[in-house]
């Protein structure tokens, strides 16, 4: 392929927004580790408290802490390195959309791989789609892609509260009411007789078994999709409007704004951060009321306010040079993004599946909070070492190989 379009050099990068991955990259990791060892089914349960109060303080640890707060950060980061691909400059007249779009493509296959044989909460493929998505916004208005990103973020809390309410005039009739609880009753019986049946597979199955199991997870996850996934367009959205904006980029000139998120972020994220972390504890995600319209809206919004309090700080710790060790040390593990999520479905799978230690279902919370303050204490130095010899990691120089049609430089050539 015969064209000056090539990867972003490492003197063109912009530290920061590593530094931020790399930070969503650790909230990830705690969030998603829970599900990794127990079925990822198991969120349609609701809380699953024991009483022990380890386990109540663990579960309100991610809950307040990370839950919702690290795929908004994530998502957004996104939606702003698109928004910087598609702007490259080549010079040879060709057009970036086609290798936009050959990026989505692979990055889509890449998703699919690793929901077959790794892990069935894979973003990667919604990441693909919403990518595509994103090209219609291209030309979008600043002012269109703020007022999109609200309504699209709005509609896993307009769809809970309308559920609830069917349901609750529903129920005003007994027979109704009656028909209405024993459906609910039938369908979490066998939601918790899959969850016995996928725990059992993947602590004792074979390797064909649990990529047949991982694929009936994933199935059973669909109808869930515009309870979650709508917030990931939204702040993909609103990452294009920031990268349009160089909030990250030029973050000097943005220092007020940037206040202004923080102490908003930090008020209205707290708030409902807060009232997710009781909510929570009442609502039962597969069925519609009134704790789960208040647990959708407050994860929701706990999410964004206290995501972008998150990214806002760092940013302003960042410009009052409060922060180089830490970007020294956490930019390595954004820069190797893609790896570094998909070694966290590695890792689980050496750890729990039967393939490998057959830990599925054995660990507590506690350890599992432990665990993943290890494996991403492991993988920075990781991250910096490997950097040191390689210009990218492996994955990503899969995916940047396949998406040129070239394979990329991938050794660092020492003079």
């Amino acid at each position: 392929m015969n064209s000056t379009l090539s990867p972003v050099k490492q003197v063109n990068r912009i530290i920061l927004l590593d530094a931020l991955r790399g930070f969503a990259i650790f909230g990830i990791l705690m969030v998603n580790f829970p599900i990794m060892y127990h079925p990822v089914t198991s969120v349609l349960m609701g809380s699953q408290s024991d009483g022990s109060t380890l386990y109540n303080l663990s579960e309100w640890f991610i809950k307040f802490f990370f839950e919702g707060k690290f795929y908004v950060i994530f998502s957004m980061l996104f939606g702003y390195g698109f928004w910087l691909f598609l702007n490259k400059k080549p010079n040879n007249g060709k057009r970036i959309t086609p290798l936009f779009m050959r990026r989505l493509l692979f990055l889509f296959l890449f998703g699919a791989l690793h929901v077959v044989l790794l892990w069935a909460g894979d973003i990667l493929t919604y990441y693909a789609l919403f990518g595509f998505i994103l090209l219609l916004f291209r030309r979008v208005s600043d002012r269109g892609l703020i007022k999109w990103a609200i309504w699209i973020g709005s509609i896993p809390t307009v769809l809970a509260a309308l559920s609830a309410a069917m349901v609750g005039l529903a129920s005003v009739n007994p027979e109704i009411s009656a028909e209405i609880k024993a459906g609910f009753a039938e369908s979490y019986a066998h939601l918790e007789s899959f969850i016995q049946r996928v725990s059992h597979i993947y602590s004792s199955g074979t390797f064909t078994e649990i990529i047949k199991i991982r694929l009936a997870e994933y199935r059973m996850l669909l109808p869930g999709l515009l309870f979650f996934y709508p917030v990931v367009l939204s702040m993909f959205l609103v990452g294009f409007w920031a990268a349009r904006r160089g909030i990250i980029s030029d973050y000097s000139n943005h220092i007020p704004f940037l206040r202004k998120v923080f102490w908003w972020g930090l008020g209205v994220g707290v708030t409902t951060s807060t009232l997710y972390t009781i909510s929570f504890q009442y609502a039962i995600p597969s069925f519609p009321g009134t704790w789960e319209a208040i647990n959708a809206a407050s994860h929701t919004l706990g999410g964004v306010f206290l995501g972008l309090c998150y990214v806002s700080a760092i940013v302003l710790l960042h410009a009052r040079g409060k922060a180089d060790g830490l970007m020294k040390l956490i930019a390595p593990v954004g820069r190797m993004a893609l790896t570094n999520y998909l070694l966290h479905s590695i890792i689980a799978v050496i750890l729990f599946h039967s393939i490998g230690f057959g830990l599925f279902g054995k660990i507590e919370l506690w350890h599992g909070i432990l665990i993943s303050f290890l494996i991403y204490a492991l993988q920075i130095p990781f991250s910096i070492i490997w950097l040191k010899h390689f210009r990218f990691g492996p994955f990503e120089w899969c995916w940047r190989s396949l998406t040129y049609l070239k394979l990329q430089p991938f050794k660092i050539s020492i003079k």
